[in-house]
């Protein structure tokens, strides 16, 4: 006898691993929306149990016609399933897959493998759960990302059925997403750190940065500034009075007397012999790990800091900011294709800079973001990132209600905490 398949809430025994959603059942139909090779096409399906078989039941009204078939899981398919079938439906077709096959579940083997460590192996592939948010039906949608070829899916978090709510970025060009009203999908807030977890750790210095990406940061932000005979470094101020045990500015000093200087006992004995690193050492020692942002100081070498962040391997993820607006157009000239970070306090001063440069990323503080900007920002592809240097638990909160692109800040480990909230 059929009966709807309830997604439930069981708890026995053994079989608890982990929060599942409090949600008792699905709609009787749910609608597929599927992106095939540039189509939309909406099939409707319902999940149904016949003795220990998973039946799926889909239907898609083409040419005035409904078309019907349906898909059946075998209970050795439900539970080590390690493939997802994407073979086209087929009219008044019951299509029984193999033992390792599902159709638009993850096994329960894979779901526990996911909800234990994090990542689940299916298609031949590595997903990783990534940072992405959303819910549907009460529960949360797992984010997971293809490590070989990027795919990404979302899986609906419950034991009993984890529906592939959504697949994008499929190479077999097969997407799909469920429509239902409860689906909420949000991008994370990412997190820029001016000078580092500088709170944590002596500001600019590697274990700054360090302690940032410990924290959830995504963006390291790097001061840009040359010595006497043209080495990039990182570092905040003009001088190095406040943050070394050197005097005087750095434009002054040669490199191999900045290297021999202490960036870290004036924040604590544990960081004592810290360097001020070079630009070149924190790209190595981010790549792969972090994207950049650069603040360019005057009296830089534009064209020098281009080619050491092309042969770094940091041209598509960085973007620069420039003070000096003479600066700015001959990083224009030389770096068409590399991002660009302005400040800007309404839409009249985005406007102005889009005369001069095409800005990727606008920098505001939180209470001016107003939904006309947000508007006008989506509308020409810019993102917003929310400047709150020095900020407060109440600060952080202001700006995630203002639901930026990213944050600028200089407490990754106290944003964390308010995020959590």
């Amino acid at each position: 006898m059929k009966r709807i398949y309830l997604l439930c809430l069981f708890i026995i025994g053994a079989c608890c691993n982990g929060n599942i959603c409090a949600q008792t059942s699905i709609p009787d139909t749910l609608l597929f929306v599927f992106k095939l090779h540039g189509q939309t096409r909406k099939y409707e399906m319902s999940f149904r149990k016949q003795s220990d078989t998973l039946r799926i039941d889909w239907r898609i009204l083409r040419n005035l016609h409904w078309q019907k078939g349906s898909y059946l899981m075998t209970p050795a398919s439900q539970e080590t399933g390690n493939t997802w079938c994407f073979l086209q439906p087929v009219d008044k077709e019951n299509r029984l897959l193999s033992t390792n096959e599902t159709a638009y579940i993850l096994s329960r083997q894979a779901y526990k493998e996911l909800k234990k460590s994090g990542t689940f192996h299916y298609n031949q592939t590595v997903y990783k759960k990534g940072n992405k948010k959303g819910e549907a039906l009460g529960c949360p949608l797992i984010h997971c990302v293809d490590q070989t070829e990027g795919a990404e899916v979302w899986i609906l978090d419950n034991e009993s059925l984890p529906i592939v709510w959504k697949m994008q970025n499929n190479p077999l060009n097969v997407n799909w997403q469920v429509d239902h009203p409860s689906a909420v999908y949000k991008d994370p807030i990412e997190v820029v750190v001016h000078r580092g977890a500088n709170y944590l750790a002596p500001e600019n210095t590697l274990p700054s940065a360090y302690a940032a990406l410990a924290h959830g940061a995504t963006w390291i932000e790097l001061d840009v500034r040359k010595s006497k005979d043209g080495v990039l470094y990182n570092l905040h101020d003009e001088t190095l009075d406040r943050t070394t045990n050197g005097k005087g500015a750095l434009a002054d000093m040669n490199s191999e007397e900045v290297d021999q200087l202490d960036a870290g006992s004036w924040f604590g004995k544990e960081y004592a012999g810290t360097h001020v690193p070079r630009i070149a050492e924190m790209l190595d020692s981010l790549y792969g790990k972090a994207n950049v942002f650069f603040d360019v100081k005057r009296g830089t070498p534009v064209s020098d800091l281009v080619k050491l962040v092309r042969l770094k391997g940091f041209a598509t993820n960085s973007f620069f900011w420039f003070a000096d607006e003479g600066m700015l157009k001959e990083f224009i000239r030389l770096a068409p294709e590399m991002k660009i970070k302005v400040n800007a306090s309404d839409i009249a001063r985005l406007q102005y800079w889009m005369t001069v440069c095409r800005p990727s990323v606008v920098e505001i503080n939180p209470e001016q973001i107003t939904p006309e900007f947000k508007v006008f920002c989506k509308t020409n592809g810019i993102r917003i990132m929310a400047a709150i240097q020095n900020g407060t638990e109440e600060a952080y909160r202001t700006a995630i209600q203002k639901e930026p692109d990213l944050v600028n800040l200089d407490q990754p480990e106290l944003f964390e905490k308010v995020l959590a909230e």
